[in-house]
């Protein structure tokens, strides 16, 4: 066991050595993960949608405004525009226009129009719940209409001051909206990003610089200088896939930290079980270790070896999920995903990140993990010759 702990941080300080390499170790990963994060960010979850709604009070009178008042408790983000301004607003994308003579024409008991225009190119869904929004708002103006109609004299017509003299309203019932059990919501923003990177990154550091040192080392002489010492085939060979899971480990247990950090200062969701990720994280370097020992044995060129490991990484990498989530693929591949590790460990991190599970509830693609690296040993072991 000494044997193959020295072989493995030997690895780990020659790494440590590669200024460009220990930039793709630690930095690259944060960027990238802070860039995608920031660009797949869905904004609001859906139990918390609101709409964007852009109002032209052409009245101005307190019907208008007591509608206002409605509308901005019903959770749309309202933009006011002047009215010699609307058709040289941009970026209009549903306005809802306040007629002149709406309070005059409500007071009087007349019937008036609201008009809403929306962009042709607008969501229909937020289109929907602007709508309802509106409704509801209208309703909550026409009960303050007749609650202020009480306070009036019988046959005397509502007015103005009746409305002003309203008190404000209190809600007596509020409605929670959140989604019921695990809901399997797309994962989005930093909850894709930062797995999906650091999965991506792992096996990128094990397939290329993994595989070309041990490429290196086959065509240099080191490993059959190691024959020399009382190390044996198996230790030496364990050595080399340990020395790889030491790297990996210590690059996730950094990222894993600058993650919780981030999470504590910034407010960026990493979920409620960092330890469990840890976990699945380290369980996923196991799989992959041996993976970039078999590559650095199936090639004779290095900067081969690392070319190839690049292009094997980017495939395993957006069909396992890393790229992009799962739930909004295909079916046929979301199945194909579950060829690769990195579709096991992109599960596993979900469940931990996204939906709330602690170890437990990702033993399934841990044992599947497991078992990929079992193969890769194999592979591994059967592939590095050392004469």
């Amino acid at each position: 066991m000494r044997i193959v702990t020295v072989i493995a941080l030997h690895d780990l300080r020659l790494l440590m050595t590669d200024k460009s390499a220990v930039m793709w170790f630690f930095l690259m990963p944060v960027v990238f993960a802070t860039f995608f994060g920031l660009v797949m960010d869905a904004g609001a979850p859906p139990s918390d949608a609101r709409a964007k709604l852009t109002v032209v009070d052409e009245d101005r009178g307190p019907v208008a405004r007591l509608l206002l008042e409605e509308l901005e408790s019903e959770r749309l983000v309202l933009s006011p525009v002047d009215p010699e301004a609307m058709d040289v607003t941009p970026d209009k994308i549903r306005t809802l226009v306040l007629p002149a003579g709406l309070s005059d024409a409500v007071l009087a008991g007349e019937k008036t129009t609201l008009r809403l225009i929306q962009d042709p190119g607008s969501s229909p869904e937020a289109g929907l719940v602007a709508q309802a929004r509106i409704y509801s708002a209208i309703v909550s103006v026409i009960g303050r209409l007749i609650e202020a109609g009480e306070n009036v004299a019988s046959g005397r017509p509502l007015t103005a001051e009746a409305l002003d003299a309203l008190p404000p309203m209190e809600d007596l019932v509020s409605i929670e909206s959140r989604f019921a059990g695990q809901a399997r919501v797309p994962p989005d923003g930093f909850a894709q990003s930062i797995p999906g990177n650091v999965v991506m990154f792992v096996l990128l550091v094990a397939l290329t610089f993994g595989a070309a040192t041990i490429t290196g080392e086959r065509t240099g002489g080191q490993l059959r200088r190691l024959v020399t010492t009382p190390a044996t085939r198996g230790q030496i060979i364990a050595g080399k896939i340990a020395g790889r899971f030491v790297v990996a480990a210590v690059q996730i247990t950094v990222l894993m930290a600058v993650g919780v950090a981030a999470s504590a200062t910034l407010g960026i969701h990493i979920g409620g079980h960092p330890f469990s990720s840890w976990v699945v994280l380290l369980v996923y370097a196991l799989a992959v270790a041996p993976l970039g020992v078999a590559f650095g044995a199936w090639f004779t060129d290095p900067d081969r070896a690392a070319s190839v490991g690049v292009i094997a990484t980017l495939v395993m990498a957006a069909l396992g999920g890393c790229w992009w989530p799962l739930e909004i693929v295909s079916k046929p591949l979301q199945t194909l995903a579950l060829a690769f590790p990195t579709g096991w460990a992109m599960n596993a991190l979900h469940g931990t990140i996204s939906f709330g599970h602690g170890l437990e509830g990702v033993l399934p693609s841990l044992a599947v993990l497991i078992g990929f690296g079992c193969v890769f040993s194999f592979i591994a072991a059967r592939s590095l010759r050392i004469d």
